[in-house]
């Protein structure tokens, strides 16, 4: 609801119900206040009854409704009907009377809420629309309804009823000016402007002076009432000047407090009105309604007038503001003048409000500007010049800062010369920093050697600097408001779909892209561009230009892929190097996961290709090569943009090539028809004959050889190198199987050292026996590996991986140091026994055997040579029988003996044997084993006896498992033997015990030995047990 007191916005239009206790006690109010306006109203004089001269009810009345709306109407009704009711009417002639002074106003308050009435009537449109609405159209209701139903209750005759209409209008209208003002105007704004500190003195004198104009007219004698009469023209005046100064709200009040003074002085008899109606005609009352009318009507006129002016200058005012404009007012004569708030900050001079010459101002202008200035307003002061506008530097503080002084005339003497001048004054520097910065932006794209060009959010050019238009090879004229070829959809020679999705893509996630294109200029030449595109948006986010910078590095480009030739194409013959290849292989290792087809990686080397560039020199060798490499091209297979065999130069005469296939066969095939091709006739020089020349050719199949890169290049070098051995001009495929083998064999052999250096390979020892008497006679040492993980490993599990390498030497040397440790622990324990050692061919074979041995027997205090027994096999010995000999001879000066190991199996000549220095055969146990059941196996163990009978050799029998077995031996004339049926080998730690308890052969009994004929040996060992065992060289 709007308050009474702060009408501070156009009337609104309030609800039409307001319910609860606090419309009540409005409703009370306002009841009581038009009842007691109406009998102010009445109390007054007035041209006849129930008419009165001044109705200030019907002011109240527009002034609540329109401030708090409708839902006054009932209480305005309650006091509207309670007026003529309380003077004698009847109640129902009051009811008529109440609605129609009601209705009235209700309608002219609804009318001007409508229309956006403001109730601070500070413009003319609010003034015009309260005389229409309540002026006018209201008082016109109210007197027709009021004096119609006076003529119908008959208190006025017919003839009567124009002129009761039009004295009840008088009283209304003079109601809505002098009462109706102040109510709609009052608020705690307009107090606070009659009574702050800066008025209240004003105010209170023009009151006074108002009132003692008033106070004398209305008490000086009826004698000198025309001459005090004058004085009624001083409130007019006074109250202008209040309604100027101190708001409208007091004036109307003071309006409202006159006229009804001067109703009551002239009731009474008083003042220069009364002196009027006693006159000839009368009319007192009506002088005393037209000046209170005067009254108002001044006040509202002079107050909306200079609501008027002020909101002009307001808009003015907020014009400079806004237009960041200082203004200046200068008087050429006197040299004084005015400044505006905005021209002493922007001078940001506080002494500026005090002195305001325009000399003071010049004093400040730069000195370079300020001759040029000068002139300027020269011309300015002639009759024909107008303004000028000049930018010139001030100082600002400790600053020169730029602004532009813009001088006009504003008044002139009869001569035409020039009174006083207007300046507006404006802060330029921030423009000419940006003009500056503009020009300096265009320098910079015109001088920039990269092309640059502007285009709006549609891709369309708006600006372009001259490196572009040179690079494109098109004006600058021409190329605005077109789309850049780079940009463009759909063009061929720049940006292809994979690019220009990327660079929308990156336009939108991250505003820039950058890239290298190939665009074509005008005359249709090729050239390489780099371009970067930039997107700049506008303050509210909108896209607005797109920014492309482009650089011409076509040379660049050219010197790159030259350069990139270089690095990964031979010079010579154009083909990939071996930069190139690695790249190439690696791609086509990929293909091939990817595709599943096989891929040959052949090494081809030229046969004899140093003869060539003997016989005819580097140039001619040099010439072939070429040759030689377009033809590898024309004989390399290509499958669409699928994928392409591949040639490349290593150097020299080396090549590799890298041929698809789907099978083996059809790779072998391949190879073949490059050797085909490489194999036909070259002509080097003209009339030379043709030079032919074969190749050899190493390869690897991937991914059946499953290695890298280079391991697959170096795989088919071998291969090459294999087919150089075999005689050239040929092809040999690696074989990775081969290869996984070795691999693995030299990992054995590995851990074998690794077993000798931890002592790991340790003896374990076989007794040998004379059989008839039950004497042990020595051990035959054997080598086992006791592994960390396996336990006991037998020698055939590990030695073949050494027997042809150096390490065979070595562990030969590692068992006849141990043994012959042994053997001394054991002649300092009182057992005399002798030890039997094996030795491999290659150990024999060593040229120091002989030395090593010497230098081991030495190492002893006691003499170990006569117990020590080194057995070669047959097989070995008779290898080089004229260098095992002198061996055997060198060693047997040392007091070794020797045996000759599993004979009978490599079938050597009765003179072989002869020759070798011997003193032991020792019959191989296949034939111990089955001489009971197979006859020959029996002739054969005969015929060693006799053998070593006439040789005068000792005969040893190996693999004596049964009692049965012996006995037969015995019978034969061999007396000792050695076997799982007399004891399994045992370590060194076992010997002496076993010793100790040993009874001979026949003392066991034949059920235990019977049970273990055939057994394996208690340590688990299957070599010994075996009836014919792989040798290992070093044991069983």
């Amino acid at each position: 609801m709007t308050d009474l007191t702060d009408p501070t916005t156009r009337a609104p239009l309030p609800p039409a119900r307001q319910p609860g206790r606090a419309w009540l006690w409005r409703s009370a109010v306002v009841a009581l206040g038009y009842f007691a306006a109406g009998q102010l109203g009445l109390a007054l004089p007035g041209p006849a009854p129930f008419v009165a001269t001044f109705w200030p009810a019907l002011g109240l009345a527009l002034a609540v409704l329109v401030r708090w709306g409708p839902g006054c109407v009932p209480g305005l009704l309650a006091g509207a009907f309670a007026v003529p009711l309380s003077v004698g009417a009847p109640a129902w002639l009051s009811a008529m009377i109440a609605v129609g002074n009601v209705g009235g106003p209700w309608a002219a308050a609804r009318w001007m809420g409508r229309a956006g009435f403001n109730p601070r009537l500070e413009q003319r449109r609010d003034l015009w629309l309260l005389i229409g609405a309540g002026g006018l159209g209201a008082t016109v209701v109210t007197a027709a309804n009021g004096a119609a139903w006076l003529a119908i209750s008959g208190r006025i005759s017919t003839l009567a009823l124009p002129a009761t209409a039009l004295q009840w209008w008088m009283g209304d209208l003079l109601g809505v000016l002098v009462a109706g003002v102040p109510l709609l105007t009052l608020s705690r704004r307009s107090l606070a402007q009659a009574c702050g500190p800066a008025l209240r003195l004003q105010s209170g004198a023009l009151l006074a002076a108002s009132a003692l104009a008033l106070l004398v007219t209305l008490a000086a004698p009826p004698a000198l009432g025309l001459v005090t009469a004058a004085l009624l023209l001083l409130p007019p005046v006074l109250l202008c000047t209040l309604a100027l100064r101190c708001g409208l709200a007091t004036a109307s009040a003071a309006v409202l407090g006159i006229t009804v003074v001067m109703l009551l002085a002239t009731a009474a008899g008083l003042g220069p009105f009364a002196l009027a109606n006693r006159l000839p005609g009368g009319g007192g009352l009506v002088l005393l309604w037209a000046y209170a009318a005067m009254l108002a009507a001044l006040v509202l006129v002079s107050h909306a007038q200079a609501g008027e002016l002020a909101r002009l200058d307001e808009r003015w005012q907020l014009a400079l503001v806004g237009s960041d404009l200082g203004v200046a007012d200068w008087n050429l004569r006197t040299g004084e003048g005015f400044t505006s708030p905005r021209w002493r900050a922007l001078m940001d001079d506080p002494q500026a409000e005090r002195d305001t010459s325009l000399e003071r101002w010049l004093h400040r202008v730069h000195a370079d500007d300020r001759a040029a200035l000068h002139s300027a307003l020269a011309s300015v002061a002639t009759p024909a010049g107008t303004g000028l506008r000049r930018e010139v530097r001030v100082r600002v503080r400790d600053d020169w800062c730029w602004f532009e002084v813009h001088v006009i005339v504003a008044e002139r003497d009869d001569t035409g010369a020039p009174l006083r001048v207007v300046a507006s004054l404006a802060d330029v520097g921030a423009r000419r920093h940006a003009e500056d910065r503009h020009q300096l932006s265009s320098n910079v794209l015109m001088h920039l050697h990269e092309g640059l060009v502007i285009t709006d959010a549609d891709l369309q050019v708006l600006d372009a600097n001259p490196t572009y238009c040179r690079i494109v090879g098109i004006p600058r004229d021409e190329l605005i408001g077109t789309v850049p070829g780079l940009l463009r959809a759909g063009n061929a020679d720049g940006l292809n779909r994979p690019q220009q999705a990327s660079l929308w893509s990156a336009l939108r996630s991250h505003g820039h892209w950058v890239g290298e294109v190939v665009e074509r200029r005008r005359n249709g030449e090729a050239c390489a561009l780099h371009v970067t595109v930039s997107t700049v948006h506008g303050p509210d986010g909108a896209l607005r230009y797109h920014v492309l910078v482009v650089s011409d590095v076509t040379e660049q480009r050219l010197q790159r892929e030259r350069l990139e030739r270089q690095a990964h194409f031979d010079e010579l013959t154009r083909l990939p190097n071996r930069a190139r290849l690695g790249q190439l292989l690696a791609e086509a290792m990929a293909a091939t996961d990817r595709d599943g087809y096989l891929l040959a990686v052949c090494y081809l080397d030229l046969d004899h290709f140093k003869a060539v560039n003997e016989r005819h020199g580097h140039e001619a060798g040099d010439l072939f090569l070429v040759e030689l490499a377009n033809r590898l091209r024309s004989a390399l297979r290509v499958r669409g943009t699928v994928w392409s065999d591949t040639a490349a130069r290593l150097g020299g005469d080396e090549f590799v090539l890298l041929l698809r296939a789907g099978t083996v066969d059809e790779a072998r095939a391949a190879v073949e028809r490059v050797l085909r091709v490489v194999a036909q006739p070259i002509v080097v020089r003209p009339g030379a004959e043709p030079e032919v020349v074969t190749a050899s050719v190493g390869a690897t199949v991937y991914p059946l050889d499953a290695s890298d890169a280079d391991t697959l290049l170096r795989h088919a070098d071998h291969a090459m190198y294999g087919v150089k051995q075999s005689g050239r001009n040929g092809f040999l495929f690696f074989d990775p199987e081969h290869s996984r083998r070795t691999e693995e064999r030299v990992l054995a052999i590995g851990r074998v050292q690794d077993a000798l250096d931890r002592n790991e390979l340790m003896l374990y020892y076989q007794p040998k026996v004379d059989l008839r008497r039950g004497v042990v006679l020595g051990f035959e040492a054997l080598l086992r590996w006791n592994h960390p993980e396996h336990g006991v490993v037998p020698p055939a599990q590990f030695l073949p991986l050494v027997e042809h390498t150096g390490l065979s030497a070595r562990v030969g040397d590692h068992v006849l140091a141990q043994a012959l440790d042994q053997l001394e622990v054991w002649q300092d324990l009182g057992l005399d026994v002798s030890v039997s050692v094996n030795i491999t061919a290659r150990h024999l074979q060593e040229p120091d055997f002989a030395q090593r041995l010497g230098e081991l027997l030495a190492r002893h205090a006691k003499p170990l040579g006569p117990r020590l027994e080194l057995e070669v096999l047959e097989t070995a010995a008779l290898t080089d029988i004229g260098f095992t000999s002198a061996v055997l001879e060198r060693c047997a000066r040392l007091g070794v003996r020797w045996a000759l190991d599993d004979f009978g199996t490599g079938y050597s000549t009765l003179t072989y044997l002869k020759r070798l220095p011997v003193q032991v055969l020792k019959i191989d146990r296949s034939f111990v084993h089955n001489m009971l059941a197979d006859a020959q196996d029996r002739a054969i163990v005969e015929g060693v006896i006799g053998l070593s009978r006439t040789f005068d050799c000792v005969v040893v029998a190996e693999g004596i498992e049964t009692a049965a077995q012996a006995r037969i031996l015995m019978d034969m004339g061999c007396e000792i033997g050695q076997g799982l049926g007399i004891a399994a080998p045992m370590p060194a730690a076992e010997v002496v015990p076993w010793v100790r308890d040993w009874k001979g052969l026949f003392a066991l009994s034949a059920a235990p030995l019977a049970a273990g004929a055939g057994q394996p040996p208690p340590d688990g060992s299957v070599a010994d047990a075996s009836p014919a065992p792989a040798r290992g060289g070093l044991g069983d």
